[in-house]
């Protein structure tokens, strides 16, 4: 364990950033949440990746948590479980919050607060076969537990008959347990609110790490489980006031950014055609063009911060990395100083290839001040989301410590600022060796505390780095001193551009019924609100018209068109996500009638049509991977023929490949990992893959990570698989370079 790492120049200053997102999975009409998952990260990841910076009081970090996600998290969780939670006796009044708020929490909660025996129908096909049931969890995470994996495999064996009212009994609990972080099931846990979280009388651990009850599962228990929910739910947003860095003061060690309100694709909100730059070859919708939106997307999202944590944010992460040069002065005329994104926007910007490990200043509109723009170094971020999965927690600290240390400035040369943002919320159930992350991050931080002490690397926020803290020797780094942006790239921090959200059929199609309700309501004389005015009374036409503008604001989404086309797949199919936007449009006629608009009748057709689910598979939150239907697919490519200068790599629709940036992917020929014989010429990868999956992709040659030339095997055709096992349960795929 060795934390002490040779001095490769100045100080290095190390912004990282952990991005929390859910999208709104609300029912407008049944006023309930349609999936678990904002409650389920609450208890595994929301709650203990802030809270440990208390045991590291020399690193900060930034933490982005949205305003979907917040609303979410604080309405219907915590406000709406309150009044029935019994923290002297450490349960819930079950009968009585069954009978006032029923069918106003998420589906999972009324299951483990109902009595077994009395399931319904429509209870059991939540918990054992809905999109997003009880056993839509990571295979790793059910290796930790397994009794709840021998659940899931009598249930695929004898279906929902099988289960006896103890097995269900048993599931809803374990599907509450089983998205504890290892904190909460191993220790007892004094939370910011000061009360208490300790199960160890409900589970222990084994000398092998799994995770046991100690005692067969009652209804109590599965009630005691939901109070323990709630202490942390209401938890989260006072342990974050708690840490907050204040610039006033040099007090805090955490920085919270916001995202614009709804989590759109800003850019494409102010202004569709913006695409046309980034994406010059694919076919565009109809131009949507309303900066209003785009400013009330801000505006709201600044107004809610402000009323939960008692100032406004400095900063915002733009839904999923999305800027533009245009929509810098929405940032800038709502208070926010600075933005961030990928280093593929920064090396496409004006001027070019400016390196990644500095802050840049960019100019918004006419006396206006610059919006602070950072990039992050996409290599490392992705490190920790997808390559650390198989590696031990030390040896990833210790190849992340490396890496970063070699952009340690030289004497003479200006301070560095490197970049590191990634989800914080997704990775860490797919860490096989190293349960949730929580090794990685505790050697991560212990080293990086280190790192501190002897002035090589520091750990800072943005606002704490342009302002400066004396109390840790941080100089100020004005805005003015800062290298300019004199243009910037439209495009988001996937494939520098914003084709996961426009440019195919499906996503087009999409565009056109937003254009289609968002000129019905313009037209429809429902004025469009103040956004940071407060909503009106409830009932009244006032009140409706507000409602009517929020469902425009929630269709203007990206989680939506996220799933749209076939760049995407959700684990259970995108059916879910296409009836939530859909029910969004239908809700802006119905509340804009209820107002007093003149709405024309309209229908809104899924653009899904069909789509056949794989049998046993299950779904997880938005931005999660499959499940245990993940095929291990290899990858050989025949290159022996060819001159290849650097590397054989692949591109294709799915994460692991790439997102379809080429050159991101390698292919070994050096008889490693998964590689039978170095310098055969046979490239080889080996990647996991959802069964059922349609996978398209290509090789590429030696090229620059991001650019399709010099070697893109050919531009006119993809290679496409479906992908299945082989009786050994993998799949291996053959090709030759640039032969179909």
């Amino acid at each position: 364990m060795n934390d002490s790492y040779p001095r490769t120049g100045r100080t290095l200053y190390l912004n990282i950033i952990w991005h929390q997102h859910q999208p709104l999975y609300l029912d407008p009409g049944s006023d309930q949440l349609q999936g678990p998952w904002v409650r389920t990260h609450a208890t595994k990841d929301y709650y203990d990746m802030t809270a440990a910076l208390e045991r590291y009081p020399n690193i900060h970090f930034t933490v982005n948590l949205t305003s979907s996600l917040l609303l979410q998290l604080q309405e219907y969780y915590v406000a709406r479980l309150k009044p029935f939670v019994d923290m002297k006796k450490n349960t819930v009044q079950a009968k009585k919050y069954l009978a006032a708020m029923s069918g106003k929490t998420d589906p999972w909660i009324d299951i483990a607060l109902k009595p077994t025996k009395s399931f319904t129908e429509r209870d059991l096909h939540f918990l054992f076969s809905n999109v997003w049931n009880a056993f839509g969890v990571s295979d790793v995470m059910l290796g930790r537990f397994p009794a709840y994996r021998t659940l899931r495999d009598k249930y695929r064996s004898g279906g929902q008959d099988a289960m006896t009212e103890q097995d269900r009994r048993d599931v809803k609990f374990w599907f509450y347990a089983a998205h504890f972080d290892p904190d909460f099931l191993e220790n007892k846990i004094r939370l910011a609110t000061r009360h208490v979280v300790d199960l160890s009388d409900l589970i222990q651990k084994d000398g092998e790490g799994h995770y046991q009850a100690t005692r067969t599962i009652r209804e109590e228990d599965c009630h005691r489980i939901v109070a323990e929910t709630y202490k942390i739910c209401a938890a989260i947003v006072p342990l974050h006031k708690k840490l907050m860095y204040h610039p006033s003061t040099h007090h805090g060690q955490l920085e919270v950014l916001t995202t614009p309100y709804y989590h759109p694709i800003l850019p494409l909100i102010y202004d569709s055609d913006l695409a046309r730059i980034c994406q010059p070859n694919d076919p565009m919708p109809s131009r949507f063009h309303y900066p209003k939106d785009a400013d009330a997307q801000v505006a709201k999202a600044v107004t809610f911060f402000r009323e939960t944590f008692g100032l406004a944010p400095f900063g915002m992460w733009p839904g999923e990395g999305s800027v533009a040069q245009d929509v810098l002065s929405v940032f800038s005329r709502r208070g926010v100083t600075w933005v961030a994104s990928d280093e593929k926007i920064l090396y496409r910007s004006k001027p070019a290839n400016q390196p990644v490990y500095y802050p840049y200043a960019v100019q918004t509109e006419e006396g206006r001040p610059p919006v602070v723009a950072v990039f992050r170094e996409t290599e490392l971020s992705d490190k920790i989301g997808f390559v650390y999965q198989d590696w031990r927690g030390e040896d990833a600290a210790d190849d992340f410590v490396g890496s970063i240390l070699k952009y340690a400035p030289q004497e003479g040369e200006p301070d560095r600022l490197l970049t590191v943002i990634l989800d914080g919320e997704n990775a860490w159930e797919w860490y096989r060796q190293d349960n949730d992350g929580k090794e990685f991050q505790n050697a991560l931080y212990r080293k990086l505390s280190k790192l501190y002490e002897h002035q090589q690397v520091i750990t800072t926020t943005v606002t704490e780095y342009i302002k400066g803290n004396p109390l840790r020797g941080i100089p100020t780094h004005a805005v003015e001193g800062l290298p300019k942006v004199e243009w910037l790239w439209p495009g988001s921090w996937i494939n520098a551009n914003y084709d996961t959200w426009i440019g195919e059929d499906e996503e087009n199609r999409a565009w056109e019924y937003l254009l289609t309700a968002r000129k019905d309501l313009g037209a429809s004389g429902v004025r469009q609100p103040d956004p940071m005015a407060k909503v009106p009374r409830k009932g009244t036409k006032a009140w409706f018209s507000n409602r009517a503008w929020e469902a425009m604001y929630a269709a203007e989404g990206s989680d939506w068109f996220w799933w749209y086309g076939t760049d995407q797949n959700a684990p259970a199919g995108d059916k879910p996500f296409d009836i939530a936007f859909i029910t969004h449009l239908k809700n802006i006629y119905r509340f804009a009638k209820l107002a007093g608009g003149k709405m024309p009748p309209r229908t809104f057709q899924p653009i899904i049509v069909a789509q056949e689910p794989v049998p046993g598979r299950t779904g997880q939150g938005t931005m999660a991977q499959s499940t245990d239907d993940l095929v291990r697919v290899i990858f050989q490519c025949s290159a022996g023929q060819m001159y290849v200068r650097k590397f054989v790599a692949i591109a294709g629709n799915h994460e692991a490949l790439g997102s379809w940036t080429p050159n991101k992917v390698l292919l070994r020929d050096d008889g490693t990992q998964g590689d039978v014989v170095a310098g055969d010429g046979i490239w080889t990868s080996e990647v996991r893959l959802p069964e059922g999956f349609a996978l398209e992709y290509k090789y590429t040659n030696s090229g620059a990570e991001g650019s399709w030339s010099p070697g893109e095997e050919f531009s006119g055709n993809n290679r496409r698989i479906t992908v299945q096992r082989d009786p050994t349960g993998r799949m291996v795929v053959d090709g030759t370079f640039g032969k179909l």
